[in-house]
């Protein structure tokens, strides 16, 4: 095998090898890398990629790590046609061509290959499971785990604001365009909330998961007067805590957003009701701090309190989406009461005119 031959695109993880792992390998200058033999283990629960973390045997040593993350497409045909069509692949290998190697936006895993196209995704990156510990989302997260996500959230933002419509990537998301499939799904789940779930609700709690209900269709196409690239998922299930704070992960439904989109989803679904009230000021303020000029204060509260509702549409929408098991139906439920909480603290249906 000659050094300088790059790695085939994989078609799914049981295609993976001892050749292969090796070109991925020097590809990423590990140059004397030279697997022999390999283990690999899931994780996650596989939704729309199959991740998997891959222990690695050599010949002999070498400055390559012992163990990597690969992620590719789904071997379920559902949830490949998923990905696919939801593009989601794309997005996420397009993510971390975008901010691989820059110092100057968010943490992300150090990505050592990456390929693939709408249909596809080989990506393989360092595997930080020995240093780092993943987010509960049940949990939520506290004060000091917190900050440095609205901290990484900021670095990100500031890295590509201000951002007009004309210059965001093709590949991603944005509000307007998926405002239909949204605003149906929350249709959908509010039917499920009032028949499943209602009763665990307070009659305030109701009240405002079904006036944000009533209100998606004219909040997904609210005009875009700050824009910037946004992950579009920053739950703490979606990030790993390190020594040096936050990871961002999972880049499936990055795109073109308000940037509060992701701090409001973030505060209201990640962190518990009474831990938000307490510290989201603060929260904001280190936010502002960090991002630096062009994006003041005023307009930051401002926007954080109608974009704390994406959290909450998110969640509805959950509700049809998703199918009910106990563990469902327990996580759909404490996100949906934080959701509701942040929205009624901040009356943020109230905050614009569908």
């Amino acid at each position: 095998m000659g050094d300088h031959d790059a790695p085939r695109l994989l078609d799914r993880h049981d295609d993976i090898d001892p050749d292969w792992l090796t070109r991925v390998l020097r590809a990423a200058g590990h140059r004397d890398a030279d697997v022999i033999s390999f283990e690999a283990r899931p994780i996650g629960a596989g939704n729309v990629s199959e991740t998997l973390c891959v222990d690695l045997a050599f010949a002999a040593p070498t400055s390559a790590p012992a163990s990597v993350v690969c992620k590719f497409r789904s071997s379920d045909e559902t949830s490949h046609a998923h990905g696919i069509g939801s593009g989601s692949y794309l997005r996420e290998l397009e993510s971390y061509r975008l901010l691989r190697g820059r110092d100057d936006v968010c943490r992300i895993p150090a990505v050592l290959w990456v390929d693939g196209h709408a249909e596809n995704i080989n990506l393989v990156m360092e595997d930080l499971s020995s240093t780092a510990r993943a987010g509960n989302q049940i949990d939520g997260c506290g004060l000091d785990d917190a900050r440095s996500v609205v901290a990484e959230l900021a670095k990100l933002h500031r890295s590509f604001y201000p951002m007009e419509r004309a210059e965001a990537p093709d590949w991603g998301m944005t509000m307007a365009g998926t405002a239909d499939y949204w605003s149906a799904a929350v249709d959908r789940g509010l039917a499920v909330i009032r028949r499943d779930a209602a009763d665990r609700l307070s009659g305030p709690e109701m009240d405002t998961v079904a006036a944000a209900a009533a209100s998606s269709r004219g909040w997904y196409r609210l005009p875009m007067d700050r824009g910037t690239l946004t992950h579009g998922d920053p739950r703490v299930d979606n990030i790993l805590f390190g020594p040096s704070g936050a990871v961002l992960i999972d880049w499936q439904i990055t795109g073109w957003r308000n940037p509060m989109h992701d701090v409001g989803y973030f505060l209201s679904g990640s962190v518990t009701v009474e831990s938000r009230r307490l510290s989201e000021h603060e929260l904001l303020r280190l936010y502002a701090d960090i991002f630096g000029s062009g994006y003041e204060r005023k307009l930051i509260e401002r926007d954080y309190r109608l974009q704390l509702l994406s959290g909450l549409m998110t969640t509805v929408a959950a509700y049809g989406l998703l199918a009910s098991s106990p563990e469902v139906d327990r996580l759909l439920i404490t996100l949906l009461r934080r959701n509701a909480a942040a929205a009624a603290d901040w009356d943020s249906v109230g905050a614009f005119s569908p």
